[in-house]
């Protein structure tokens, strides 16, 4: 439908203000509709901006606790590495100290066991000393004052508080293996005869068979006789085998075999 409008001059007079207007709105808004656009992104990239700096500021934070949570992770691993380390450790030590308290009872029982052998071991002593005394003094009276001070020495080790029932067996076995020892050797050595004799003579002991003396220049010679308990002369024809003995006993000369005077023989 067409609508025709006629208008008259006072009219258009009265509607061109009006137009005007009109006009003026309509280019204001597509002057608007022009520039809204531009001004429509600022707050687009503001915000995308702000959050990017957002997105930065939050990497930030996480990279802060990332790193500190390995700092924890590491510390908790090396604390569970040794945790585990001294649990072993303590295993190992359980099974030590149950060895070393079983050991220590057994100790116990053997401390128990050596009092009381010990009780029944000091008078056994005593007895194996005076039959070491007995001995000597029946014997053959070579290194007479030697064996004497060592007997006297185990009778003072006897009352020693400090010495233990051991170290008083351990040297009464060496005495007797000692005086053993004298029946396997032979010696020579100078001294006196007797106290009542202060001549210097040669001694020569072969074993406990024979012991005899020499005087230094080879003129008289004699035989401990155990049937007399004393000296016998022995003749010239003993004088030079007596000499090559203490030859042979100083190892001055070659093994050899020797003639020497037995008791049986002297009597």
């Amino acid at each position: 439908m067409i609508i025709n409008f006629h208008f008259n001059k006072n009219t258009m007079l009265y509607l061109l203000p009006i137009i005007f207007v009109v006009l003026a709105l309509t280019f204001s808004v597509n002057a608007q509709k022009e520039i809204d656009p531009t001004r429509q992104m600022d707050p687009v990239k503001s915000l995308l901006a702000q959050s990017n700096k957002d997105g930065k500021v939050a990497q930030g934070e996480i990279d802060v606790i990332d790193d500190a949570t390995n700092v924890v992770v590491q510390e908790f691993r090396q604390n569970y590495q040794q945790l585990k380390d001294l649990t072993q450790y303590n295993d190992q030590l359980e099974v030590l100290i149950d060895r070393q308290e079983r050991k220590m009872v057994r100790i116990e029982k053997d401390i128990a066991s050596i009092s009381s052998l010990t009780r029944s071991v000091m008078p056994l002593m005593f007895k194996m000393i005076d039959a070491l005394d007995s001995f000597v003094e029946l014997d053959v009276p070579f290194l007479i004052n030697e064996r004497r001070q060592r007997i006297a020495g185990l009778r003072n080790l006897m009352n020693n508080p400090d010495a233990s029932p051991a170290e008083k067996y351990r040297k009464i076995s060496e005495a007797y293996e000692i005086e053993n020892e004298y029946g396997r050797t032979i010696e020579a050595y100078t001294g006196k005869v007797s106290p009542d004799d202060d001549r210097t003579v040669n001694f020569l002991r072969i074993g406990r068979n024979s012991y005899i003396y020499q005087t230094l220049d080879g003129d008289e010679a004699a035989v401990w006789s155990r049937k007399n308990n004393g000296w016998k002369k022995l003749g010239g024809s003993y004088r030079t085998p007596i000499q090559m003995g203490i030859r042979i006993a100083n190892e001055q000369a070659a093994p050899d075999l020797m003639v020497i005077p037995l008791e049986i023989t002297a009597e």
